[in-house]
C-alpha cells in the first residue's frame, strides 16, 4: 500500500486528497497524523463503529473517508508536511504509511 496525493502537486488554497489505493477492506480502525504518529499530531481516527474522532492536530479542514482517504481543504503553506496513516485490520495486522506533502506557493 502507498499514499497518493491527488493532485500530486497541490497549490496554496487548493484541496488535496491523500488516497490509499488497495487499502485493506477488513480495517478495524485507522488514524491520520500530520507528522510522526504520536497523539499530539493526530488529525482524526475512524473507530470500528464508523464514527470519526477529531484529534489534537485537527484544524476543521480535514475530512476522512471509509476508503482510508484524507481530504485536506484550503491548503496553506504550513500544511506542507509528512502525513502518516496507521491502520489496524480485523486480524490485528498493523501498518504505517507515510507521504511527504508539498504545497506550492500561489504567485
Amino acid at each position: 500500500m502507498m499514499i497518493v496525493p491527488v493532485p500530486s502537486r497541490p497549490m496554496e488554497g487548493q484541496d488535496v486528497t491523500l488516497t490509499v489505493p488497495g487499502y485493506p477492506k477488513d480495517l478495524l480502525v485507522y488514524a491520520w497524523y500530520r507528522g510522526p504518529a504520536s497523539e499530539p499530531n493526530r488529525l482524526l481516527s475512524q473507530l470500528p463503529s464508523g464514527n470519526w474522532i477529531a484529534g489534537p492536530a485537527h484544524t476543521g479542514r480535514e475530512v476522512g473517508f471509509p476508503s482510508c482517504s484524507l481530504l485536506a481543504q484550503k491548503l496553506s503553506l504550513t500544511d506542507a508536511s509528512r502525513y502518516t496513516l496507521k491502520t489496524v485490520t480485523l486480524q490485528g495486522k498493523t501498518e504505517t504509511l507515510e507521504v511527504e506533502l508539498q504545497v506550492a506557493h500561489l504567485e
